[in-house]
């Protein structure tokens, strides 16, 4: 019988394990490079789970060992879940079944909840659909290794956020994302970086960034426009350079995606922004790009 439970502190170094295992595993199987270089980046992922502190966070155990983990993180009346993820030895066992049932269950308050998917996995795709989620997004997955190509200017109209910021950074983002992120935003300034994009000194668009042991997450970001993102975007690099970087962005922003290859980005593969809960959330019409914590969106 699998069981259920919270994650606790002293499940951080196996549940590294499993994100280290469980994502190279999936990746490797389907002809990708592994995302993750040691079981010490997992055991990053797996504190900053811990520290961000999602109102769920869950693992599976099976014969008395850790086997699965995800998240579920209420955001108002909407919310996200992620990652969701089993140890290879434990898999075919219905784990992911059961742990993607417990989230359900606990996210019965909510409106709608939404993950990303790698296109390249049809048996987690598979899970999902079968507990009625649809893809709602087509996201490109860019990754920039070393130097930039070109030159990188300074963009006057873009600034670091602080706390004292939250609650103007959050009036800019809640109708235009439509969920509550000042958590989210709490940990970014925290552990990372939120830079703001100022006109007139009106916020014309964000972006958090995450650095983690080996590579530099780029997103979430919201903007006006295609113009506002790709400053931020250099703004960051300029910050971290020579870092590796890596982004969710949304397909449909083909000048964006367009700049971001110009600039040194790469593909690595495809995957689907998905929501499950019938008209409760769309993509809007302004700028939107994603990093893998916390958990995705």
């Amino acid at each position: 019988m699998v069981q259920i439970r919270d994650m606790t502190k002293s499940d951080i170094p196996r549940v590294g394990e499993i994100l280290y295992e469980g994502f190279n595993s999936v990746a490797s199987k389907y002809g990708y490079t592994p995302q993750m270089h040691s079981i010490q980046d997992g055991t990053t992922w797996a504190w900053a789970m811990f520290r961000h502190g999602p109102s769920e966070r869950l693992v599976a155990e099976l014969e008395n060992r850790v086997v699965g983990m995800t998240c579920l993180n209420p955001r108002g009346l909407l919310g996200g879940f992620g990652p969701i993820v089993v140890d290879p030895h434990f898999q075919g066992k219905g784990i992911a079944r059961e742990l993607l049932h417990t989230v359900l269950k606990r996210a019965d308050n909510l409106q709608g909840l939404r993950c990303v998917q790698e296109a390249y996995n049809p048996i987690t795709f598979s899970l999902l659909y079968s507990f009625n989620y649809m893809p709602v997004a087509n996201l490109l997955v860019l990754f920039l290794t070393g130097e930039v190509k070109h030159k990188l200017d300074p963009c006057n109209n873009i600034s670091t956020l602080t706390a004292n910021d939250l609650d103007e950074l959050h009036m800019y983002d809640n109708p235009r994302s439509k969920f509550d992120r000042r958590t989210d935003f709490s940990y970014c300034i925290k552990w990372g970086k939120v830079f703001v994009y100022r006109y007139q000194s009106q916020i014309r668009g964000f972006m958090a960034c995450i650095s983690g042991s080996t590579s530099v997450q780029l997103g979430p970001l919201v903007a006006e426009g295609e113009e506002e993102a790709e400053c931020l975007f250099r703004h960051a690099l300029m910050v971290f350079k020579g870092r590796h970087c890596r982004t969710h962005v949304m397909a449909r922003n083909h000048v964006l995606v367009k700049g971001l290859m110009e600039l040194g980005f790469k593909l690595y593969c495809i995957d689907m922004l998905m929501v499950r809960g019938s008209g409760s959330w769309y993509p809007s019409q302004y700028v939107e790009t994603f990093g893998t914590f916390p958990e995705g969106v």
